[in-house]
């Protein structure tokens, strides 16, 4: 029990400690960032388009397959192309990555994986998804609405673990920039995600001790292809600022794009989340419902020879109903606390409202939420950001003037 804490105090520090004076972008920076996110997304949404034209095949003489995952394929840049396009980022060497295929799930759930627009929800996805070692928001541009739910940009700032970091032979690396989802619309007119990390840099954000200030540059397209199919195409680097761990860098950035494939199971798990949340603010309120002591799935009787505490322990946390332990289903879900210290727990459910709540729209889910706590709710984005049409009717969700 006492790792268990002194670990949840390392990841409270990690997480919640702003390590920068408080931000106060002006105004005008705020939207010259829209505007450097906006020209962002319409660039690569060219390259994206360019593809889908060209019937997504991937050129091997300029990209060599390094890493694939179920139906994931990451691909670095060859050197030698790189050098004839002119795309090698300020003469870092390193190659630009690009990662297509397909994965499990539907484009609302991955959304709402992606999505974190603060610390809170920053906590679980990377509880979910290992994407960070330490973060902070530093400063929303442009938070969610009920309008747009999964739409935003933020400023933060995160750390990357680094092999060896802890023998002092490598300092870890961390990066200062702004993080972007929301929705466009392709040259044919179907709907894309995205996911957008660019590096930033404000007089407030200097380097901190015994890190390596980093570069990223990095956006996701998702479109729904099937039922539970979403088409992935993604573009980027990392650059960590120094020689030494040059040779780590291209296997972790692999690493880190296959990790999308865990984006939907996160927006999953936060539906239940959820979903749990209201259940037992319902229970509270009105005391959780009498159920007959059979099995909600099979109908099976529910043996009571350990007494209550078996019953409750075999009982769907959603419906309440009492399941057997053939039909029992069992979820790890992350909570946050006040303090923001992270908690798993295994919790039960039934297969009825498992599939009730996974087929839900993750979308509906984002908005009752907000409408349930009022936090993050910003009525007043919904006026300040328009939408900007670019070259095939694409719509950007950041203000541009």
């Amino acid at each position: 029990r006492g790792d268990a804490n002194s670990s949840n105090t390392m990841v409270k520090g990690r997480f919640i400690m702003n390590p920068f004076p408080e931000m106060q972008i002006s105004p005008n920076d705020r939207l010259q960032l829209q505007d450097l996110a906006n020209g962002i997304i319409m660039t690569n949404l060219d390259n994206y388009n360019t593809f889908v034209s060209g019937k997504r095949k991937v050129d091997t003489r300029r990209w060599k397959q390094i890493k694939e995952r179920e139906k994931l394929v990451v691909y670095a840049e060859r050197p030698e192309s790189a050098h004839t396009a002119g795309t090698e980022p300020s003469g870092s060497g390193l190659p630009m990555i690009l990662c297509v295929g397909t994965i499990e799930g539907k484009l609302e759930d991955i959304m709402y994986g992606v999505i974190s627009e603060d610390l809170e929800t920053m906590r679980v996805k990377a509880s979910y998804v290992d994407d960070v070692s330490g973060a902070a928001v530093l400063d929303p541009i442009v938070l969610p609405t009920l309008e747009d739910p999964f739409q935003s940009l933020i400023v933060k700032w995160m750390e990357l673990d680094i092999p060896f970091a802890s023998t002092s032979l490598v300092k870890n690396r961390d990066y200062v920039y702004i993080e972007g989802t929301g929705f466009v619309t392709s040259q044919t007119g179907e709907r894309l995600g995205y996911h957008l990390l660019h590096s930033v840099s404000f007089p407030q954000t200097h380097e901190l001790p015994n890190r390596i200030r980093g570069n990223v540059s990095i956006i996701g397209f998702w479109r729904q292809a099937g039922p539970n199919i979403t088409e992935m195409y993604a573009t980027g680097i990392f650059d960590p600022c120094g020689d030494m761990i040059r040779m780590l860098v291209v296997p972790g950035m692999a690493t880190a794009f296959l990790s999308s494939v865990k984006y939907a199971y996160c927006g999953q798990m936060r539906k239940l989340s959820f979903m749990l949340d209201k259940a037992y603010a319902d229970s509270k309120a009105h005391g959780a419902p009498n159920k007959k002591n059979v099995c909600v799935t099979c109908s099976a009787p529910i043996g009571r020879r350990l007494g209550d505490f078996s019953k409750s322990n075999s009982s769907c946390k959603l419906c309440f109903g009492h399941v057997c332990h053939v039909c029992k289903v069992v979820q790890k879900l992350s909570f946050v606390d006040p303090d923001l210290l992270l908690s798993k727990r295994k919790v039960t459910f039934c297969t009825g409202c498992m599939s009730r709540v996974t087929s839900m729209s993750s979308m509906d889910c984002a908005r009752a939420k907000m409408l349930s706590s009022k936090k993050g709710v910003d009525y007043s984005s919904a006026h300040t950001s328009s939408t900007v049409s670019g070259d095939y009717g694409s719509e950007i969700s950041y203000r541009s003037n």
